[in-house]
């Protein structure tokens, strides 16, 4: 298969992706469990196949319900669009068109869906995590055995992961205010795709650990800038932008001010810039 086919390819599949990744946003937020037919967010009714298109069922519908005429936030045709436009990048970024692919693109779906629920609710559910994680390795593992035929790649995977997180542990244990402790999970799975990066595509472990630190140190610098923006638009825009849902509030239920209120902001999908960044380019680490 050429390499524009596997980008035209990915268009529709990737819009199929991300119609499961708004599916995963929608139910992970509350614990929801999944089930093969869709729904509305607003009324809960069950969506009809034409109601469940990617982007076009939200656009023939004008962003609302069938059922009960509440808006629908465009955030879902969102993420189907973002989704569907990674897919075509890591189509284009992987020059070889054979089985490998399969693994930057469970990180894709992985990484939108979560970072999409961090900005929303302040959250990275286990479920998702873990099960992003699971996935992973053992989509690599099968890789390992079957393509690569060397298990020892599972290695760089398997230590990168665990050295990532315990990193972040070190950082939330000593400041547990500027960090979540959800992100130290997260960092499970970020580092298992870096170590995957480093271990196959360059057999090194020192190439491991530049990928894994180098992936941290693009999601921090991307998460400084989303702060300041976040402090600029509060201060002088809308004081309640993209707010903590867990935040105490006054009498009026507005948020109650304090340092921590101000500055807080989802650090989750930062490091999933910072990841997906490096597993794209990791050459940029060496």
């Amino acid at each position: 298969m050429s390499q524009t086919l596997l980008m035209i390819l990915a268009v529709p599949v990737g819009l199929l992706a991300g119609s499961y990744a708004t599916m995963l946003v929608d139910r992970m937020q509350d614990d929801t469990p999944l089930s093969v037919r869709s729904r509305c967010p607003n009324c809960g009714g069950p969506l009809g196949l034409l109601d469940t298109l990617p982007v076009l069922s939200w656009v023939r519908l004008g962003g609302q319900c069938r059922e009960c005429g509440e808006r629908i936030t465009p955030a879902y045709p969102a993420v189907e669009l973002v989704t569907m436009a990674l897919f075509v990048f890591v189509a284009y970024r992987y020059h070889q068109t054979d089985w490998l692919i399969i693994v930057p693109l469970i990180l894709v779906v992985a990484l939108v869906s979560l970072s999409t629920i961090d900005l929303y609710v302040y959250r990275l559910p286990n479920r998702l995590v873990f099960a992003s994680l699971g996935l992973s390795l053992v989509a690599m593992a099968v890789l390992a055995f079957a393509d690569l035929r060397d298990p020892a790649v599972l290695l760089g995977p398997l230590l990168a992961g665990l050295g990532y997180s315990a990193f972040l542990f070190v950082f939330w244990f000593v400041y547990p205010p500027g960090m979540g402790f959800g992100d130290v999970k997260l960092a499970l799975l970020l580092g298992a795709h870096t170590g995957w990066v480093g271990y196959v595509y360059y057999d090194d472990w020192v190439a491991v650990v530049q990928i894994t630190f180098w992936a941290l140190f693009v999601g921090t610098l991307a998460g400084v800038v989303f702060s300041i923006a976040m402090l600029l638009i509060r201060k002088f825009g809308d004081r309640n932008a993209l707010a903590d849902p867990e935040a105490e509030v006054d009498a009026d239920g507005n948020p109650v001010e304090t340092r921590v209120r101000k500055s807080a902001f989802p650090f989750g999908p930062s490091l999933a810039i910072g990841t997906f960044v490096m597993v794209m380019y990791p050459h940029w680490a060496l």
